[in-house]
């Protein structure tokens, strides 16, 4: 055979470029799905990291609830307009620390709409910053200087009180708030000797009432493209002086439904477990007791938060793989009686998941 001549056949040339283009092929493929992976890892994890954050904000915020609350010698005052002015109270009567519409029929899915009533739930920098009074018209100051007062800053006095007829007292309710370097004057002095008041900062303008009044709910406004459909934004809320919700700070985008719960202890008896919850609004209506009553019975409040986990994933189907029967829901709360299976029918190829905060109130016997 002439050496010259040889060469490979048409046949030859067809199987190998065949063969190279399998292996293009499949490469291809590999690069299209590990970068498909690799943007569906890298969402979760940026919703990971929201969850933690903004979550965590929320959880201090339910966990301060009945922060430096008046109870007794309360004037009259004004709380809210428009939505969630059925949870006000006012007219003299001891705020309610934490209160809920369940299924509220103005927010996304009639998810619930949850109000905390507490001193520290404002965002101005006066908001829970505290200090005592001492009747020589002295405070006590705190290190790092940051955790201070400042002189503008607008306060509310609380005398201490010894019985329940008396405790926590707003000093001077027909002018209760003043300025931070105005609370040595004689009107919020204490009026026993060796005796305190405790001074609670509320807000650096003028306040409308004596704590701080935030809202938590899901807003369907400037939600990002990436969220399924039906979601929206979980919010914060802090009603201002003129009785309205400008401000709205987002905790967690892409939030399908929210349920609070609560535990009771209905007789008083810390050894016997809570009773569940979802109504405590109707449980505890406004009227002059119903502030104590609540102090007396909450033991535990829980959220469950239903969101969805990174962005969309034609790969992946949702499926529940606990209860057969509700294929396509998913389960927002302890079981169905106080909670509710979310249907997810139209947002199959989205991940989900359900965050659980538990708190147990620490300001409502102070």
């Amino acid at each position: 055979m002439n050496r010259r001549n040889a060469a490979f056949t048409l046949v030859e040339l067809m199987i190998a470029i065949s063969i190279v283009m399998l292996v293009l092929y499949a490469a291809i493929n590999f690069f299209i799905v590990s970068v498909r992976q690799y943007k569906v890892q890298t969402k979760i994890t940026e919703t990971n990291v929201e969850g933690i954050l903004g979550l965590e904000l929320f959880r201090q915020d339910v966990e301060s609830l009945g922060f430096g609350l008046p109870w007794n010698n309360l004037g009259n005052y004004s709380e809210k307009a428009g939505n969630g002015s059925t949870l006000n109270d006012g007219n003299g009567i001891a705020p309610r620390a934490v209160l809920s519409i369940d299924n509220a029929p103005f927010t996304v899915n009639n998810s619930d709409y949850l109000v905390i009533k507490s001193a520290r739930v404002g965002m101005s920098d006066a908001a829970g910053k505290w200090t005592t009074l001492t009747q020589t018209g002295s405070v006590r100051t705190w290190s790092p200087a940051s955790e201070n007062l400042a002189n503008n800053d607008y306060v509310i006095v609380l005398a201490l009180g010894s019985t329940d007829a008396d405790r926590r007292s707003l000093v001077n309710n027909s002018s209760p708030y003043t300025t931070y370097s105005a609370v040595s004057s004689g009107a919020f002095l204490p009026v026993e000797p060796y005796s305190a008041n405790i001074v609670y900062g509320i807000d650096n303008g003028i306040p409308a009432r004596p704590f701080n009044r935030a809202e938590y709910y899901i807003e369907n406004a400037a939600v990002p493209k990436r969220c399924a459909p039906n979601t929206g934004v979980l919010v914060k809320a802090v009603v201002d002086a003129s009785g309205t919700t400008p401000t709205l700070l987002p905790l967690l985008d892409c939030v399908a439904d929210m349920q609070v719960l609560y535990g009771l202890d209905t007789d008083l008896n810390p050894a016997t477990d809570p009773v569940p919850s979802d109504s405590i609004a109707l449980l505890f209506p406004a009227g002059p007791t119903a502030a104590a009553d609540l102090r007396a019975q909450l033991a535990e409040v829980r959220v469950y938060i239903l969101a969805q986990d990174g962005q969309r994933d034609d790969s992946y189907t949702y499926k529940n793989m606990l209860d057969n029967t509700a294929p396509n829901k998913i389960l927002v709360g302890p079981d169905a009686t106080v909670g509710r299976y979310f249907d997810l029918s139209g947002s199959l190829n989205y991940r989900w998941k359900v965050y659980n905060i538990v708190v147990k109130p620490r300001n409502l016997a102070q």
